[in-house]
């Protein structure tokens, strides 16, 4: 895997991963040009996003593709230097007639002990809680646990 990055103006950084480029930044307040999301922005989106990689591949293998796949992911930042995050809640929203809720929790749960790597390395350090909802009704909560 190899990333490169050329700095534009004030925080705004081109970034090149393959043959994508997309722009880092951060906001105005915080003497950025709003060009692009912050590289801490990235970070919660690469979780959410390895995740769902995860989810869907399982869930295709059991022939349960979802009609709807939401993922939202929060975290907070502490006041104090290094600036980590407190911790990062993801939210899962699911809808599908044949899609039961043990394969979801399942498909879930594998991602978050076993194959997400970006969530592997982040809960290392900080902690990933989730909750999932399917057709609308919350059915399972917990926090990534990886065996490393």
């Amino acid at each position: 895997m190899h990333a490169e990055l050329t700095h534009l103006t004030n925080n705004t950084l081109e970034t090149k991963i393959r043959n994508h480029i997309f722009m880092m930044d951060t906001q105005a307040s915080a003497g950025g040009d709003n060009k692009g999301p912050s590289p801490k922005e990235l970070m919660i989106a690469s979780v959410i996003g390895c995740t769902a990689m995860d989810v869907l591949a399982i869930l295709k293998k059991h022939k349960m593709l979802p009609t709807k796949l939401t993922i939202s992911a929060d975290a907070e930042p502490r006041a104090e230097h290094p600036r980590i995050f407190k911790g990062v809640d993801i939210l899962f929203v699911i809808e599908g007639a044949e899609i039961t809720s043990e394969r979801v929790n399942e498909a879930i749960e594998a991602s978050l002990t076993k194959f997400c790597g970006v969530s592997a390395m982040i809960s290392k350090i900080v902690p990933i809680r989730y909750r999932t909802q399917l057709n609308g009704q919350e059915i399972a909560h917990g926090e990534a646990k990886f065996q490393i």
